[in-house]
């Protein structure tokens, strides 16, 4: 009884002073304890909630299966339904001063590596990252060596550290922003096309689920080149430069088909980089503003819808862009975050004729080789404008095959 208590007082004096070390605003009544320091990867999987009551009695109704995205840093977002270890009560009451640690199981995903950010659906709880990976197994005994006992298993190592840890401060502030990928095949005068882009948050919070203005201000940045390997000197065709300052929070609040709706509005600059008309230079200044929509359950098929609506600020060097281009994009999606997916773009310009469509379909490939990151991609265009400098000129189909490192 006495070894109980101590080490239940030891429990508690651990979690306080954690408490206090952390940024206050960063403290939450449910809080995410990591799995064990070394996995078996044939074993099941653990993942423990810490409930706690410090100044005052707590009541707490928790799901019988706990929803939990894995999301590497490069790759596709796995999910997993972690079940409860032991039943429960339909209500558990704590006094003020108690805590209670709640274990859920399942299975870890074999193809997951690398850095990982364990977020809980259901909860409003901090998210956690961990580090993943399997070392070689130990090499055989020389067979001319007295028998011994066989080399334990490869397991899964997890380093982990929370989030409220302060080497962590800028780690996640760069990220991807649009897909970002290097295809080629047939069709306009640019066989090859990539595409490179990222987004830098200007400020990041304690709160990580904060939506205040400040909080979640970014800087963007995609360049898109259309290149040639067929002529002689291997051109690049046109190549669109295109910076951004923005705000975006993928979640508002509004709930739309039981979903959370994403919003993003902002500023945005895209321009060809040529200096004068006569070297048919193009550019436009645009605000927007870029409403997400979520369909069914976003762990597993789900459809997406991204409408990003704009104004003309300046367009002076080609006044007729509205007539060819609109004033919208509209992107929807259509699979899973750890699978296939098909996503459409379209735009209508002003212009009856004026029409184009945007088709890529991934698949990632750490579904034919664990580990390996990134997605096969296949893109096909049709319409006006898929560069700027021909944004009047019908384009040739294209249909391009290649590999993506986000989509």
């Amino acid at each position: 009884m006495h070894k109980r208590s101590s080490s239940h007082r030891l429990l508690r004096l651990t979690l306080l002073l954690g408490a206090a070390l952390a940024p206050l605003t960063a403290r939450a009544d449910i809080n995410l304890l990591a799995p064990s320091r070394t996995l078996d990867p044939s074993q099941p999987f653990k993942l423990s909630l810490m409930l706690s009551a410090e100044a005052e009695a707590r009541s707490y109704a928790l799901p019988e299966v706990l929803r939990v995205t894995l999301t590497p840093d490069l790759g596709a977002q796995a999910s997993v339904s972690l079940r409860l270890e032991s039943p429960l009560p339909p209500q558990i009451d704590l006094h003020a001063g108690e805590f209670l640690r709640i274990n859920y199981v399942g299975e870890l995903p074999a193809n997951l590596r690398g850095r990982v950010r364990i977020d809980a659906l259901d909860l409003d709880a901090p998210g956690m990252l961990v580090q993943l990976s399997t070392p070689n197994a130990a090499a055989p005994a020389i067979a001319a060596a007295p028998a011994e006992a066989a080399s334990p298993p490869a397991v899964t190592t997890l380093a982990v550290r929370a989030e409220s840890d302060p080497n962590l401060q800028d780690q996640g502030r760069l990220s991807f922003n649009e897909p970002m990928f290097a295809a080629i095949g047939p069709g306009i005068e640019a066989n090859a096309k990539f595409q490179i882009s990222f987004k830098l948050r200007l400020y990041e919070s304690a709160d990580k689920l904060s939506r205040r203005f400040v909080d979640n201000l970014y800087f963007g940045y995609t360049q898109t080149a259309f290149w040639d390997l067929t002529g002689e000197s291997k051109p690049f065709v046109d190549t669109k430069y295109k910076p951004g300052f923005f705000y975006q929070s993928p979640s508002t609040g509004w709930r739309v088909a039981g979903n959370e709706v994403g919003f993003a509005a902002g500023y945005e600059h895209e321009s060809n980089g040529r200096d004068d008309v006569d070297s048919k230079s193009r550019s436009i200044d645009i605000l927007y503003v870029k409403p997400l929509f979520t369909f069914g359950d976003s762990t597993g098929f789900h459809t997406t819808f991204e409408p990003k609506l704009y104004a003309y600020l300046d367009k002076s060097e080609n006044p007729d862009m509205g007539k060819y281009r609109g004033y919208g994009d509209f992107r929807f999606t259509y699979g899973k975050n750890n699978d296939w997916q098909i996503a459409m773009d379209l735009r209508k310009g002003t212009l009856s004729k004026a029409f184009s469509a945007d088709v890529q379909a991934s698949y990632p490939l750490n579904r034919f080789v664990p580990g390996l990151s990134g997605y096969l991609m296949a893109q096909y265009f049709n319409g006006y404008g898929e560069t700027l400098l021909n944004y009047n000129k019908r384009e040739p189909w294209a249909l391009r095959l290649g590999y993506a490192i986000w989509r």
